[in-house]
């Protein structure tokens, strides 16, 4: 059976993900990677794990990218001087410093193509993959686009979502409580990887596999 890993939030931690895919999972171009987002912003080398995803689907590899909040504003960056002031705000100075440039307009066009191609959720068999959450006091939770990207899912209603579990990223948490997420019908995957010696008990990158539920994570080797 072919592998499936669910991946955490990265936010430019790039070594660090490069020793989770590589030396810890050990990933080939059978196994599915679904990455949940905020790829980009606060690290140091966002323009390098963007570069990496892209030059992994090049080569075959089975990467689905879920968008996440950070995504989003780089997005509504390109076309609106507000939202660029947002983005600012949340830290997307960092990513413009990693591609050396001032504005997102200037992203070479496969970066940028790249961003956009980015899903908004992701299906599998017995799970739902999305950034932030879910609005479940809403009949169709899907149609709830601004609640995917930033919200903070506590109830989950597996009913709503095809008797499905939820996996988020968005919220860290320290490896404790993502264990014991696992068997629950609301799965936490953000490791607050980026936050090592910023937050007690963060600074971890953190992949589940699905068809095993086993859990890898590694340590930040960025800083």
């Amino acid at each position: 059976m072919n592998r499936i890993f669910v991946i955490g939030d990265i936010h430019g931690c790039y070594k660090t993900f490069k020793n989770l895919l590589f030396n810890i999972l050990k990933v080939n171009t059978d196994d599915k990677i679904i990455l949940l987002g905020d790829l980009i912003d606060r690290g140091p080398f966002i323009k390098e794990t963007v570069e990496l995803i892209i030059e992994m689907q090049k080569k075959q590899y089975d990467i689905i990218v879920i968008r996440g909040n950070h995504e989003q504003l780089l997005i509504d960056s390109i076309n609106s001087p507000k939202s660029m002031y947002l983005w600012l705000k949340n830290a997307g100075e960092t990513t413009l410093d990693s591609f050396c440039i001032i504005n997102p307009g200037f992203l070479d066009e496969e970066i940028i193509r790249f961003f956009y191609s980015t899903k908004l959720y992701h299906f599998e068999e017995k799970y739902l993959c999305v950034h932030a959450g879910l609005n479940f006091e809403i009949e169709e939770p899907l149609k709830d686009i601004n609640y995917m990207l930033y919200s903070r899912t506590s109830k989950v209603i597996p009913e709503k979502i095809g008797n499905r579990r939820l996996i988020t990223g968005h919220t860290p948490k320290t490896l404790e409580e993502i264990k014991l997420s696992l068997d629950t019908n609301h799965i936490y995957l953000d490791g607050g990887c980026v936050y090592k010696n910023k937050v007690k008990g963060l600074g971890h990158l953190v992949a589940l596999e699905l068809n095993t539920n086993e859990l890898y994570y590694t340590e930040n080797i960025d800083f």
